[in-house]
């Protein structure tokens, strides 16, 4: 499990070695034809340090690489990517939650499991605001405001207009999310309105051609994950499935080895299929507004 924000960076470094092996080159080879210290190449090949877009030139050439295949590594680049708007809040956002938002946007899929609330690119205004104050902390006024602008500008991924028809979404969501009861802020007594606007939230993303949403019903028995909520990204770039994050309140955990991955995605597929079709997910949402 990783919180370091080079998942796909990462897996450009061992794309670089395994080219310099199988050209039967040594580090201190590459080195000496590229004018490089043999550390350098170490320190690329490892993830440990970035790699220019100036560099990566030079060592596909070195390598001879197809263009197809060079392509494929100038997309793993960081330096391939533009900046986006998420750098603006650098100062005032985590880095793993920068980190996170960057993986959304340059993936072209996303799948997870809701097991407690919706997943945060489904939430409205309101709900986000108490899901920040569900907490002993009190954070500002400002801060609240900033987190939740934040929140809405994360979202902008799912709009079905975006290149490409907007990040192609998945989510299983348990039905105690539905009937989990929010509380207005600092009382007690439950705010229908906040949760109304979140089941209307729901059914009208449900209606996006880029987006699924399946509910998990009681009756469906014990899910194959006991954990709680993940997410499983397919990256844009190498069109597989890459990374697993799990997010909380205080930090975002990106796991990236092969047979994590792997597992999580089976329990996703696991959860698809426990859960109820699209259609009688949205009528059993519908019903769960319709009681409050």
């Amino acid at each position: 499990m990783i919180d370091s924000p080079s998942v796909r960076e990462r897996r450009l470094a061992r794309e670089l070695r395994l080219l310099r092996e199988l050209g039967q080159l040594h580090g201190k080879d590459v080195a000496e034809r590229l004018g490089w210290s043999a550390s350098k190449v170490s320190r690329i090949e490892n993830g440990r340090i970035g790699i220019s877009s100036e560099d990566l030139e030079l060592l596909i050439e070195l390598y001879e690489v197809p263009e197809q295949q060079a392509g494929f590594l100038r997309r793993l680049a960081p330096s391939a990517r533009p900046k986006g708007w998420w750098d603006a809040y650098a100062d005032t956002i985590s880095a793993g939650y920068a980190n996170l938002i960057r993986l959304e946007s340059g993936s072209r899929a996303l799948r997870c499991y809701a097991a407690l609330v919706p997943h945060a690119l489904l939430h409205t205004p309101e709900y986000v605001r108490e899901v920040i104050l569900a907490t002993w902390e009190r954070p500002s006024q400002a801060e609240v405001d900033r987190r939740v602008q934040v929140s809405r500008r994360r979202q902008e991924v799912l709009q079905p207009d975006r290149p490409g028809g907007g990040l192609r979404f998945a989510a299983v969501i348990d039905e105690s999310v539905l009937n989990r009861r929010v509380f207005s802020t600092g009382g007690s007594d439950s705010d229908t309105s906040v949760m109304r606007g979140q089941l209307r939230r729901l059914l009208d993303v449900a209606e996006q051609p880029n987006v699924t949403i399946q509910v998990l019903p009681f009756a469906a028995g014990l899910p194959p994950v006991t954990a709680g909520s993940f997410s499983v990204l397919d990256s844009r770039a190498t069109g597989t499935t890459d990374v697993v994050y799990l997010e909380n309140k205080t930090r975002i955990f990106f796991i990236d080895a092969e047979a994590e991955v792997h597992r999580y995605t089976r329990a996703f597929d696991l959860l698809s299929e426990m859960a109820l079709d699209p259609d009688d997910s949205r009528a059993m949402i519908r019903r769960a507004l319709a009681d409050l």
